[in-house]
């Protein structure tokens, strides 16, 4: 009996899957990403050599102003900034549907965007308003990553310690270093318009000033579900400002400085303790099955 040869199965291999409109056009913008964390450095050297200003700080600018040494903080900033560009543009992260890495692509391109946007108006004087713009700009997408990266606490903590800690690192410095600047900028805007700082009327203003800074720290703190890195830097910026009004002689507002921080981290332990019991909680019986 005659037998037919096996057909051979093993002379043709299965087509790699190439990749989708979606994945390309999610690539490409981590690639962006990649582009705008590495200009942030690199618009600070154009700003340095053709800025017709430069940029003052401490209290012989303005009271509310922290000292030189406080900006030092950038360089933390666009390091930790070009590390997560780079973790996130890595091929292996890149998967068939989208992940908090592409959902955070966006809202991070427009931050760091931000920050060659407002060097570029700083360049124009520091008292001038269009900085203010870039300031709601560069915080608004940070509510937004914020708001994503919350949501997606579960499929973060399965990353590696290195990638998760670089990430929450950044985004907790960042944003809590731009949301007290937007404050500061405030400052030097109203006084630039002519406002007092050392009569009473200027001490009752920057006092509200201080004021609204401290509230938009509490509430990135719920927002954020008790960033301890946020709450540090809202610190550091706070106490720098506390350190030149102190220079300054106005009293009264460092010591809305101190009520600021210890509010941050009222905040904060209050909303830790909720969570806390929240997830201590045991659920209804109708869901335990």
């Amino acid at each position: 009996m005659r037998t037919e040869p096996l057909a051979d199965t093993g002379s043709h291999s299965i087509p790699a899957r190439g990749a989708s409109v979606d994945e390309i056009r999610r690539r490409r913008l981590r690639q962006l990403l990649v582009v705008l964390a590495i200009g942030q450095p690199i618009s600070s050297l154009v700003f340095d050599w053709l800025s017709p200003t430069t940029l003052q700080s401490g209290a012989e600018f303005s009271p509310i102003v922290p000292p030189g040494a406080w900006f030092a903080i950038w360089g933390l900033i666009i390091v930790t900034s070009i590390v997560w560009a780079l973790l996130q543009v890595r091929p292996s992260t890149i998967t068939p549907n989208p992940g908090i890495r592409d959902r955070l692509a966006g809202p991070l391109a427009i931050v760091f965007a931000g920050f060659a946007l407002w060097l570029a108006t700083a360049s124009l004087g520091q008292s001038n308003a269009l900085g203010l713009v870039v300031f709601v700009m560069i915080n608004s997408a940070h509510v937004v990553a914020w708001t994503r990266l919350v949501r997606a606490r579960d499929e973060v903590a399965a990353w590696g310690a290195l990638e998760r800690g670089i990430l929450y690192l950044m985004m907790g410095v960042y944003a809590g270093w731009t949301s007290m600047a937007f404050f500061v900028q405030i400052a030097t805007v109203t006084q630039g318009l002519g406002a007092p700082v050392d009569t009473a009327w200027g001490i009752v203003w920057q006092a509200l000033v201080l004021a609204a800074a401290t509230g938009t720290a509490v509430g990135f703190v719920y927002g954020t579900r008790g960033s301890v890195v946020y709450a540090l830097t809202v610190t550091y910026a706070l106490v720098g400002v506390g350190i030149s009004t102190s220079a300054a002689g106005l009293t009264a507002l460092w010591i809305t400085c101190i009520a600021g921080v210890s509010i941050v981290w009222g905040a904060l332990i209050v909303l830790r303790i909720l969570d806390a019991r929240a997830d201590a909680r045991p659920l209804p019986a109708a869901l335990r099955r």
